[in-house]
Parts: structure tokens; sequence; C-alpha cells
């Protein structure tokens, strides 16, 4: 019995160490490419605030029409960080 369980242990082991070996192969042959031109990026790509990769080309949120609203976030950013204050009213003498 002690036998058959290790050796099932072992095959268990062996199988996890090669599912985690072909993610590891899967993940390597994804290529990255740019996300408006679909060219292959090379040792430099740009990761834009829409978190789609971009070339030199394209690097510039303008040049790939980016989605990402900035104004929209700073003005939230604002409110979050500054609350409106109450103002309290003076008792005149």
């Amino acid at each position: 019995m002690d036998v058959k369980e290790a050796k099932e242990a072992e095959e268990v082991k062996g199988a996890n160490k090669v599912k985690e070996a072909n993610e590891v192969k899967e993940a390597l042959k994804i290529e990255k490419r740019c996300y408006q031109c679909n060219k292959k990026l090379k040792m430099i790509n740009f990761t834009c605030r829409c978190e789609h990769k971009f070339c030199i080309i394209h690097q510039n949120p303008h040049n790939h029409n980016c989605s990402y609203d900035s104004k929209a976030n700073l003005q939230l950013k604002l409110k979050i960080e500054n609350p409106q204050t109450i103002h309290q009213k003076l008792v005149k003498i």
C-alpha cells in the first residue's frame, strides 16, 4: 500500500511539473504586439494608462486615440483628496 501511494504521489508531482512547464512555454510564445498597428514589439514598448502596449510611433495618447479619460480621473482624485468643508455661521453680537 505504501509503495503504491508513493508512486501515485510521484506521478502527481510529475504531472504538476509538466503542467507548469507548458504554462511557461505558452507565456513565452505570446508575442507582444502594438495595439494600434499590430507590429511586433521588440525591446522597447510602452504601456499606456489605457493598459495597452504600443510601439514607439503610437506611444503618445493622441497617436492611438486613447480611451483613458484623464480629466474625469483627476476630478475624482481632487474630490476625494479635498472634501468640501461646511462653513459655520458667525453669531453677530
